[in-house]
């Protein structure tokens, strides 16, 4: 190439379903820089450094409740960074910072899904199937033991480890929380518990010795989140969660995913020319650590449950259209109320409504 040539190359990548084409000089150098400056220590420092502030002691409670905030905030955001770098991996293994700087939340939890499915998803990996442990195999394919059933092992607990970690991601109430904590801290700190008891007579409390525990838990979280009431988008109801989480637990999990994420990046950086010699991969030299991050909370009982509110039905609600909505509230008619009037209260079907 003579110095009045330039050669620019490109790569072609999918990003879920959307297709995409990066250009650059020096695509493969700007990759390494990436996974370079890809540092997952970051999340144990925070595990770490919050973990020392959860105490049993009434006079430093909302301490111990910040600290615990902190840590279940940082685990969401380690996970999305996990899986990620996952989904990169398995879509765009040689350009990973423009898949990493192009993807939407919910083109994430789509592939995540698809993947947790066991649905058809675009790839570059040389698999038949992409699942977790497809994955896992090719994060590890350079990681060469001479016991091989320990390697084996490795790979296996990894892509469990992961599907665990994708059970949770997607789950609504998780991400709801989420949300809550991350947009404006919409959040009140601390579990919750809930007991059942039957009563000897009607409308007699049960005394207390008598309720079963379903579900306990000094930390956790309650929050507020939309439920739409019908396919109509614009009508929805605010419904009140409550959560209930183990931050020890949750400190277990940041461990895993910060030894998952270096993992992920030795891969990526033996993809993208670095020779294997150089790359180390890491492991828990007990296979039992992998079910740490869940064995506190399976003791709390329940971990969710929605504040006991009336549930909107479809039929209890005028449909108000996108314009009819914009034009009253523009005339200032931003408010109002339906009455339903029930002639079999039980039936939760309205006889008549003004």
């Amino acid at each position: 190439m003579s110095e009045h040539e330039l050669d620019i190359q490109y790569r072609f990548f999918v990003v879920g379903e959307r297709p995409l084409c990066v250009w650059g000089t020096n695509i493969q150098s700007l990759a390494l820089e990436f996974l370079d400056n890809l540092d997952a220590t970051y999340f144990e420092y925070i595990s770490n450094t919050h973990s020392q502030n959860i105490i049993e002691d009434k006079l430093r409670e909302k301490e111990s409740q910040f600290a615990a905030l902190a840590i279940r905030t940082a685990y969401s955001q380690a996970l999305e960074t996990l899986f990620a770098l996952l989904c990169a991996t398995v879509q765009s293994p040689y350009c990973i910072h423009a898949w990493i700087d192009n993807y939407h939340s919910r083109e994430l939890y789509a592939l995540v899904r698809k993947i947790h499915n066991r649905e058809p998803v675009e790839t570059l990996l040389s698999v038949k199937h992409v699942t977790w442990q497809t994955i896992a195999e090719a994060v590890f394919e350079s990681l060469v033991l001479e016991d091989k059933k320990k390697e084996t092992a490795i790979k296996q607990d990894f892509g469990n480890l992961w599907s665990q970690f994708a059970s949770q991601f997607l789950d609504s109430n998780f991400s709801d929380e989420y949300n809550s904590i991350k947009h404006g801290l919409r959040v009140r700190p601390g579990g919750f518990s809930i007991a059942v008891g039957a009563e000897d007579k009607p409308g007699v409390a049960v005394p207390k010795e008598k309720m079963q525990v379903l579900g306990r838990s000094e930390f956790g979280s309650q929050f507020l989140a939309a439920k739409k009431i019908s396919e109509n988008a614009q009508h929805i109801e605010m419904k009140r969660h409550h959560r209930n989480w183990s931050p020890e637990d949750l400190c277990w999990g940041l461990h895993l995913i910060s030894l998952s994420i270096a993992n992920v990046k030795s891969a990526l950086r033996i993809i993208n020319g670095v020779p294997a010699v150089d790359v180390k991969f890491e492991w828990a030299t007990d296979r039992d650590l992998f079910q740490e991050p869940w064995k506190r909370t399976r003791q709390i009982g329940v971990t969710s449950m929605s504040g006991f509110q009336i549930d909107i039905k479809t039929d209890f609600i005028t449909t108000f259209s996108k314009e009819e909505i914009l034009a009253r509230y523009r005339a200032g008619k931003d408010a109002g109320v339906k009455r339903l009037v029930f002639s079999d209260p039980s039936s939760g079907t309205a006889k008549n409504a003004s």
